[in-house]
């Protein structure tokens, strides 16, 4: 009998929320969608859910999530390219989002602008290129 090792920690939220849980007759029921549907959203490329051993789909709650967006969007007649560009651009907001925000958090961490601007006895924050043209 094989053991399985241990998590020394436990999951964040993050890891939990991508952990491969659910057969694809689960996760069509939590969607309400048939199986069928959600092997064609894979065939479209639209979802990668991860495979048992077996080649058995298993799905994550991020692809049920997915998988509940697909199906509004396609019940409001959008097409397989529409809903991947779609779902890219909603992928790409939240990176940026998650971005700012941390940009944000190390300001008011008190960190130091950027590396090309530097702190002037006078107080003044001025860009490496701001000197070089005082220096010509």
């Amino acid at each position: 009998m094989k053991r399985r090792l241990m998590r020394s920690r436990p999951l964040t939220d993050a890891e939990a929320i991508r952990l491969p849980k659910y057969t694809i007759g689960i996760a069509s029921k939590l969607v309400g969608l048939p199986p069928q549907m959600l092997r064609r959203y894979e065939e479209a490329g639209l979802l990668e859910p991860a495979r048992q051993e077996g080649k058995n789909r298993l799905y994550s709650d991020q692809d049920v999530a997915d998988l509940e967006e697909m199906a509004t969007l396609s019940a409001e007649g959008i097409n397989a390219a529409g809903i991947r560009r779609i779902l890219q651009m909603r992928r790409q907001i939240h990176l940026l989002q998650e971005e700012i925000k941390a940009a944000q958090q190390g300001k008011e961490g008190g960190k130091e602008g950027s590396p090309a601007e530097k702190q002037h006895e006078d107080g003044t924050t001025r860009s490496a290129s701001d000197d070089q043209r005082e220096s010509e």
